[in-house]
């Protein structure tokens, strides 16, 4: 069909041939100009996205929690949900921002940050990992530096900088173990809540007419559908306060070890380009 032949077309930016389809009113980059446009606006993307997007999840969880004490039952179970959909957002958030961080010189951090999807496979890996891998390791792999390194790594920073880099840093080594210790189930829980997200779940107060089980009075459940399994998944979370605000403190270690592998490396970032000024 003439309408879905491709034509002859230029990058607008390095004017390699390329083909676009017809009905592109606007001419576009070759994948190469692309990649190097996200490329130069990665430390500047890491920096925004550490301003406000990383700590939104904890923030919209806090203020569930807060809201919980003065709203009747079935808003509860809205709040509570809403808080579990915070801590998968920032689950799948830390394990995309690793992913990324380690495919740095390979592709632009913000395409591969951007791009990426929790599922099974990395759940599974990401927290297999952490209670696996010796700390010094997956900090190397993320090209970021232990405590007793920061001296020699980062010579320029002033002895305050480098105290407030290295509590940091230890605060969130501690964050990491405590991620690991949650485990496979926990693992698998949040691959399957991310999926159902993404394939539009149902909130539901009862589950007994799909399962014969049911929930108690006191949960709340997701509906979603596996399609490859041909199954109907149901994730029941409690409403409990105490249960929830355990949720809500690791939605916070989560973000707080997002925030700090983001300052972290745009610390590695900075002292780099102070290196080649000399």
């Amino acid at each position: 069909m003439p309408d879905q032949a491709s034509l002859e077309a230029t990058c607008r930016d390095c004017a390699r041939p390329l083909s676009f389809h017809a009905g592109e009113t606007q001419p576009a980059p070759c994948a190469e100009c692309f990649d190097g446009f996200m490329r130069a606006r990665d430390i500047e993307f890491l920096s925004s996205y550490a301003e406000l997007g990383v700590t939104s999840r904890r923030i919209i969880a806090e203020t569930c929690l807060r809201a919980l004490v003065t709203e009747s039952p079935p808003a509860r179970k809205v709040l509570a949900m809403s808080i579990m959909e915070q801590y998968v957002q920032a689950a799948g958030d830390l394990v995309g921002l690793v992913h990324a961080l380690r495919q740095r010189g390979r592709q632009p951090i913000m395409r591969a940050f951007l791009g990426f999807r929790l599922d099974r496979a990395s759940a599974l890996a990401f927290f297999q990992e952490l209670a696996s891998t010796p700390q010094v390791d997956v900090m190397a792999s993320l090209g970021l530096p232990m405590p007793d390194q920061i001296a020699s790594r980062f010579p320029s920073l002033s002895k305050g900088d480098a105290r407030d880099l290295k509590r940091a840093i230890v605060q969130m080594l501690g964050d990491l173990s405590r991620t690991g210790e949650m485990g496979e189930g926990v693992a698998l829980a949040l691959a399957q809540a991310s999926g159902e997200a993404r394939s539009g779940a149902a909130i539901t107060k009862q589950s007994a007419w799909l399962d014969d089980i049911g929930l108690k009075p006191n949960q709340v459940a997701a509906i979603g559908i596996d399609e490859q399994r041909r199954t109907i998944n149901i994730t029941a979370i409690s409403v409990d306060e105490k249960r929830l605000q355990n949720i809500v403190s690791v939605i916070g270690a989560m973000t707080n070890i997002s925030s700090t592998l983001i300052y972290a490396t745009l610390t590695v970032h900075q002292e780099r380009e102070r290196r080649k000024k000399l």
